[in-house]
């Protein structure tokens, strides 16, 4: 039997009526969790493979672990994801069963099927089967698809048991008990969030708090209204949740204002490189911020930074699961616990995960990310920078939401940057007054950088980067080709009108 579904089965019977998971309108137990897990796995009938298109809410939790106690093929399907992903991912993984509360949509990609709608938590969802051929029997697995780099998602085979073990380490590191309130605020379909936000609390004993997105003050892939999400952090008052950097800048501003509940104990940050200066700025006002690391090949977390064992800068030293080498180019490799391969793609050979960042290990084991090793941009002057990095410091900064670099065989470099809801607010939208205080913000900045590797020039997006709109990674990458091409004429002009930069 799974370890998660038997803890929760040892919960269910040792603490029965102690709240589990709470919701915006709804609070199971223990013991109504694992009834509701079993009367949905009954009511399922599926005959290989579940995917779970819902939004966060406790029926994604019950979902998910029905997939776990049925012993079959647990597939995400990311809200955010366009209809030619889900199209994809449904296909590539012959799903036959979709538990969805947005039956339209789904119904469009899949035409003429037997579908039934159910209650469950609380409210209706339903449920589609397709008529598809039964593949071979194989061991039960999660295929969490990820988009990376490109517009076609790619299943990630990882195997129930390598979950676990990654569920069970990072509750670990992370110290977790039966005490903690683990907040949601990534989507769930998110792998880190799925293991560090249901299975490690689940192997803890700890509740789970998963409020809808208005609730959360959520407003799409990237928006955010901050007194909505300021409520809910005093009313649920988590002890601990997994933010991405820009809903940290978010959490450091609330505690700047004494805005932010004094319960949490350990705040995960990653998906994307974090600013020193942002992390510096969480520590001096006393949050318990620990920076990480890990990809979806790599069953999410690969190292961490932990109450016992911190540096700031670093992401922390790899977790007993995770064996970690730097190859002679500088290229992180993973070993250990990762993943069986991509779906239809052939058999996976290799021993260690070659994943593509590029980093170091200090003298006392810490490791530190450096780059992405495609993303290398190399200036007409020969210097070689990462984006990742820059990008990191310019949003680090109270005025840049989001920034994306470019300059590969230019003579300087330029940004694309989406201003943050408190800079639209100083200057009202106005595109002048915003060209204007963002130059007096990349003067500030550029004080502290090199002189090869400051932002000459800019361009203020016309939209947030997102999911949605293809300029964003389901981890919260910037796709700068994505974003290249949408910015193609004015980059191209801002590097014919300004021959003149020299560094």
């Amino acid at each position: 039997m799974s370890a998660i579904v038997n803890n929760l089965q040892h919960l269910a019977t040792s603490t029965p009526n102690t709240d589990a998971v709470i919701g915006s309108d709804i609070t199971l137990s223990w013991v109504d969790l694992y009834r509701t897990v079993g009367e949905l796995v009954e009511k399922l009938h599926f005959k290989h493979t579940l995917g779970v298109h819902l939004h966060n809410s406790p029926a994604w939790i019950v979902s998910d672990l029905a997939a776990i106690e049925a012993n079959a093929h647990n597939i995400p399907l990311p809200t955010f994801f366009s209809h030619e992903q889900l199209d994809h991912a449904i296909i590539d993984a012959s799903i036959d069963t979709i538990i969805t509360d947005n039956p339209t949509r789904l119904l469009a990609l899949v035409g003429g099927v037997e579908q039934q709608v159910i209650e469950l938590c609380g409210r209706e969802v339903t449920l589609i089967h397709l008529h598809k051929p039964e593949k071979p029997e194989s061991p039960a697995c999660k295929i969490t698809y990820t988009s990376g780099t490109t517009g076609t998602p790619k299943g990630v085979i990882l195997s129930q048991q390598h979950i676990e073990t990654v569920a069970q380490s990072l509750s670990d590191a992370s110290r977790a008990s039966a005490d903690d309130r683990a907040l949601v605020m990534l989507p769930l379909s998110t792998l880190l969030e799925n293991i560090g936000s249901v299975y490690s609390p689940i192997l803890a004993g700890a509740q789970i708090i998963v409020p809808d997105n208005e609730e959360t003050g959520l407003i799409g892939s990237s928006g955010i209204h901050i007194e909505a999400f300021a409520t809910m952090l005093n009313k649920y008052r988590p002890t601990t949740m997994i933010l991405p950097p820009q809903l940290l800048k978010l959490v450091v501003g609330l505690a700047t204002q004494g805005q932010l509940p004094d319960s949490f104990r350990y705040i995960a940050v990653g998906g994307a490189p974090v600013g020193a200066a942002l992390l510096e700025q969480a520590r001096a006002l006393g949050l318990p911020v620990y920076q990480g690391y890990g990809l979806s090949e790599a069953c999410s977390v690969v190292a961490v930074n932990t109450p016992d064992q911190q540096r700031v800068g670093s992401v922390g030293k790899p977790l007993p699961h995770s064996q970690v080498q730097i190859s002679e180019d500088g290229e992180i490799l993973v070993s250990g616990t990762i993943y069986d391969g991509y779906l239809n793609t052939p058999t996976l050979t290799e021993t260690a995960l070659a994943t593509g960042d590029l980093g170091y290990l200090d003298e006392d084991g810490y490791l530190y990310i450096t780059g992405r090793r495609k993303d290398v941009i190399i200036t007409a002057y020969g210097r070689n920078i990462s984006p990742e990095w820059l990008e990191a410091e310019l949003q680090a900064h109270p005025d840049i939401a989001q920034a994306a670099i470019f300059g590969n065989g230019q003579a300087f470099l330029a940004a694309v940057l989406v201003p943050s809801p408190a800079m639209l607010h100083t200057h009202q939208g106005h595109i002048t007054e915003l060209l204007v205080g963002f130059s007096h913000t990349l003067k500030d900045i550029n004080a502290g950088l090199p002189d090869y590797a400051q932002v000459a020039e800019f361009i203020v997006a016309n939209q947030p980067f997102t999911p949605d709109n293809q300029q964003l990674t389901s981890n919260g990458r910037p796709r700068r080709d994505i974003i290249g091409q949408q910015y193609a004429e004015q980059l191209s002009d801002t590097y014919e009108d300004n021959n003149e930069h020299v560094f």
